[in-house]
């Protein structure tokens, strides 16, 4: 997929959207079904197997690895959910091939969802829908309100996610971004929408109707899988970049090429050893997670080591992106350059909240024995 990717990245960031060449080479390549549940025809990979296909994306273009990562997780996980009526008309109307069909979207629940008939009248303001310019359905997750209160499913409130057609949402064209301009990473909006039970499922707590040898996993635990390989693929290519260029850039004042200056050898040294250190990490992390759910013991320390492994992932990306970018000098400074993508979109993606700093406060907590966390 190499060719057509990256021969796409510049354009896609451009029009700020993966083009229709790569989107349709993910379609053909059927890379959706490492994610699927097996009953729909997926191979419902291990954590490990998704990390190494969403990093190899990503190590092409950043934003098709995220897009391609995010995008196969929420479609995976609402086919894991729905219910029969659901996925019969989404994933399997007339001969569809299920591992054609992308979702965009998420699960934060910002939006309102009113009890009305057989349905849900449902109203919210919705961002970052990484892909939704290419999805075929938005994904739209609202907390239940009855007597103008949300419901509670225990201690939370219960939340309810909506598998909506693209054509029925409003999307604001607001993407203009600091990174990871070609993910099309739109606002969305549901304008008191009404929605059918069918196309909707209870997100509060992981019960899954299909794919329960991985989507028994908390949410936000299968969510670090895709979340490592975009890191460890920008990560990847970045050094990679700096490698090539270091052997025939000589900077100004300079009597040798930058790969045979001290300075610079000593800094490739250790982020790239320090990034090979996360990327194994990462691996024996999920590795060990993956083991202990097939046994049936997964922990809340097995859930908070893959977690770390994953900030621990962005932060080795990130350093070793801004070390390149660096030892590159003034070459970098143009977009044309692909490091100068790769240290934007890594940028981009440390912003979200899965590798911000509460993630480590939280790993803390588990280790230190305070009581559990959310978000782990």
């Amino acid at each position: 997929m190499a060719s057509v990717v990256e021969g796409d990245a510049e354009e896609a960031e451009a029009r700020r959207t993966l083009q229709p060449k790569t989107v349709e080479a993910l379609r053909e390549a059927k890379l959706l079904r490492g994610f699927l549940p097996v009953e729909l025809g997926g191979y419902e990979c291990d954590l490990s197997a998704l990390v190494s296909v969403v990093a190899e994306l990503s190590r092409q273009d950043g934003a098709a690895g995220w897009c391609f990562g995010m995008n196969a997780f929420i479609t995976s996980i609402c086919a894991a959910h729905l219910p029969d009526e659901g996925i019969e008309e989404i994933y399997q109307a007339g001969g569809r091939d299920p591992s054609r069909v992308l979702m965009a979207g998420g699960f934060p629940p910002v939006g309102r969802a009113v009890r009305e008939g057989e349905g849900w009248r449902v109203s919210g303001d919705f961002r970052f829908g990484s892909g939704i310019l290419h999805a075929d359905y938005v994904v739209c997750t609202a907390l239940e309100i009855e007597n103008d209160a949300p419901v509670m499913d225990g201690a939370i409130p219960l939340m309810r996610t909506f598998v909506v057609p693209r054509d029925q949402v409003r999307i604001e064209d607001n993407w203009y971004a600091a990174g990871l301009e070609g993910t099309g990473s739109c606002d969305y909006h549901l304008d008191d929408h009404w929605h059918p039970d069918s196309l909707s499922f209870v997100a509060s707590h992981s019960d899954p109707i299909r794919g329960r040898s991985l989507y028994s996993l908390p949410l936000l635990t299968v969510a670090n899988a895709p979340h490592c390989g975009f890191a460890l693929g920008v990560g990847r290519r970045a050094l990679e970049e700096i490698r090539d260029l270091a052997t025939s850039r000589l900077r100004l004042g300079s009597s040798a090429p930058v790969a045979e200056r001290p300075a610079f050898q000593q800094s490739f040294g250790r982020v790239s050893t320090r990034f090979d250190a996360a990327e194994v990490l990462v691996n024996a992390r999920a590795s060990a997670l993956q083991e202990a759910h097939r046994d049936g013991a997964v922990t809340l320390a097995h859930r908070a080591g893959f977690t770390a492994a994953t900030t621990n992932a962005y932060e080795s990306a990130l350093e070793a992106a801004q070390v390149a970018f660096r030892a590159a000098g003034g070459a970098a400074l143009y977009r044309s350059v692909r490091l100068q993508r790769c240290l934007r979109d890594i940028q981009a993606g440390c912003q979200h909240i899965v590798p911000s700093e509460e993630s480590w406060e939280r790993v803390a907590q588990v280790g230190l024995g305070l009581p559990d966390p959310p978000m782990i």
